[in-house]
């Protein structure tokens, strides 16, 4: 079939490892009380088409944090997020506030998607405004508050017309949500409080950043990040990416970017205490990711011959709460039933509407 046949008829549904994953009863013994559910099905970690599912239920859907407005103090810097599949960035204006949009090109301007870009893994490639390529860092503007060369990708020459994308701020972090009927955020006070106690809105706070790659789904990462035992104080899950914990007196947030179904980008923030310290959260999340690849290695061997011990096997018994709610979160969103716009799923709506009104 092809990929404009699958855009335009969503009702064609989610299958894969014969499971239809739109399907309750396809998680009903993982939606069971804490102490008897079983871990999430693995096709949840490896499968291309579940990926696919998380763009249109989740990443689409949610408010997703992007950044910090640490990134873009000044006026005319630009952040890029690919949120899901969809290129969009947030730009500081002159009078301090933010604006995000989508990007000029969703498919940086092939006239079809190549090969090596239909993988479900994002690559690396000259045209960085393509929701199939990975990200460019934070871009920064002229002395004059002037777009730099390297923005045209992403702002064209008149960024009036790109259309605009919700967002708002709580604390430092940047989110946005691409859903054209979204809900506010600004009222969500479990985020409110979990950002307010350590990080400051003041940009001029010393924030240390770094970007991590890990061979691991996006969910397993923060399944390892949540093990409290590696936290002064108990971390904390933001759905769906965003994560904060405390180790001494360093502040950590950890914001999820899913880069494919085994992989992830992991843009890092630390704040507070010695440069030693801020190295050392850093390497705690590298170790977080490194136990998270293991994970993500058993989990995509599960019932093959890689690991035949698991054929035909239970799934065992999920014994971590946080891991336990992030599933009941996950089945909530992928089995929830949404408006179409257009005879289109969400991830297409805004370049169906291109060119109307």
């Amino acid at each position: 079939m092809s990929l404009q046949a699958d855009l335009m008829h969503p009702e064609l549904g989610y299958f894969d490892e014969g499971l239809n994953l739109t399907e309750l009863t396809t998680y009903e013994k993982s939606d069971l009380p804490f102490g008897v559910a079983q871990t999430l099905h693995p096709v949840a970690y490896r499968s291309k088409i579940f990926l696919e599912l998380e763009n249109e239920h989740i990443w689409t859907r949610d408010w997703v944090a992007i950044g910090l407005t640490h990134e873009i103090k000044n006026s005319g810097d630009l952040l890029p997020f690919t949120v899901g599949f969809h290129g969009i960035h947030a730009q500081r204006l002159p009078n301090k506030s933010i604006q995000a949009r989508f990007n000029r090109h969703q498919h940086g301007g092939c006239r079809f998607v190549p090969v090596q870009c239909r993988t479900g893994k994002q690559t690396k490639c000259t045209i960085a405004s393509c929701n199939y390529t990975r990200d460019a860092p934070a871009m920064k503007a002229s002395k004059e508050g002037r777009n730099s060369d390297e923005m045209y990708k992403f702002l064209g020459l008149v960024p009036e017309k790109l259309r605009d994308v919700a967002y708002t701020t709580i604390g430092p972090v940047i989110f946005v949500n691409v859903n054209p009927q979204c809900p506010q955020l600004s009222g969500n006070y479990e985020i409110t409080n979990a950002l307010s106690e350590d990080w400051r809105e003041n940009d001029n706070i010393d924030v240390k950043f770094e970007w991590q790659d890990h061979s691991c789904n996006w969910k397993l990462f923060g399944k390892e990040f949540m093990r409290e035992a590696l936290w002064d104080n108990p971390p904390a899950w933001l759905y769906p990416n965003l994560l904060k914990g405390k180790i001494g007196a360093t502040n950590v947030i950890a914001i999820l970017q899913s880069t494919g179904p085994g992989n992830t980008l992991v843009r890092c923030f630390v704040s507070g205490g010695s440069p030693e310290d801020l190295k050392a959260a850093l390497k705690q999340l590298q170790i977080i990711g490194s136990a998270a690849s293991q994970e993500q290695i058993k989990l995509s061997n599960w019932n093959t011959s890689s690991r035949p011990e698991t054929i035909g096997s239970t799934l065992p018994t999920e014994t971590n709460k946080a891991t336990y709610e992030m599933h009941r979160y996950l089945i909530t969103r992928v089995t929830a039933v949404h408006e179409q716009f257009g005879n289109a799923p969400i991830m297409d709506a805004r370049m169906l509407q291109r060119g109307r009104g």
